[in-house]
Order: C-alpha cells, then structure tokens, then sequence
C-alpha cells in the first residue's frame, strides 16, 4: 500500500447508535481523495453482511446498499474475521467477491499494512 493507507474496522451492528454508518462514510471521504482504504468487519459488525435485511421496518437505510456501492469508490479490500462470523452463525454466508476471511493468526499482519487504522 502507499505511504498512507487506511483501514476501518467495523465492530458494531449495522444500525447501531449510527457507528457502522460513519465507518462507511469515513472509509467513502478517503477513497474520494485518494487514499487507500480497506475494511475489516469484526464482532457484530459481520452482522452488516448478512443479506435480506429489512432495515426500512426499523426507518433505517440498507446498509447493503451502501455496502454494494463501496466498489464505485475503489473500496474493494474486505477482510472478514472468520471467528466473528463463526460465533454469530454466519460462517456459512456467501461473502462479496471482493471479500477475505481472516483468522487470529493473520490479523496482526494485516493490520500492520496500515498507516491508520479507526474502529467503529
């Protein structure tokens, strides 16, 4: 990766006190100027990848829409922790294509890529 590169880390559910949602946002303001951006779904942000969800019940947005529109912005490195999505129930979910499962024994290689890495 280049000199500065991001990663966020998306560790709350999808619609959540609004966290996922900024986590989104700042990862798009990056890509928008440039920077390299990935994303790292943990704990119950792997809630976010689950498909069919009705977040219009709730008066939320998709989060899959915003999910499905990241490619548009060059966000395309995904890393899933395979643990999180085992402990949910949800190891057997089709990922996107662009996303990778991560175990503990990779993590800190990844996260060593980065120039900066937030948490959401």
């Amino acid at each position: 990766m280049s000199e500065t590169s991001v990663l966020v880390i998306l560790r709350s559910p999808p619609y959540h006190a609004g966290r996922s949602k900024s986590g989104l946002d700042l990862a798009m303001a990056f890509a928008a100027f440039d920077i390299p951006v990935a994303l790292l779904f943990m704990g119950d942000g792997v809630w976010q990848l689950s498909p069919g969800q009705a977040a219009s019940e709730i008066g939320a947005k998709s989060v899959e829409k915003t999910l499905a529109s990241l490619p548009l912005y060059d966000i395309e490195q995904w890393y899933v922790d395979a643990a999180a999505l085992a402990a949910r129930g949800l190891d057997g979910i089709a990922l996107p294509e662009h996303a990778s499962r991560v175990d503990d024994e990779t993590l800190p290689t990844l996260l060593g890529r980065f120039s900066q890495v937030l948490v959401f």
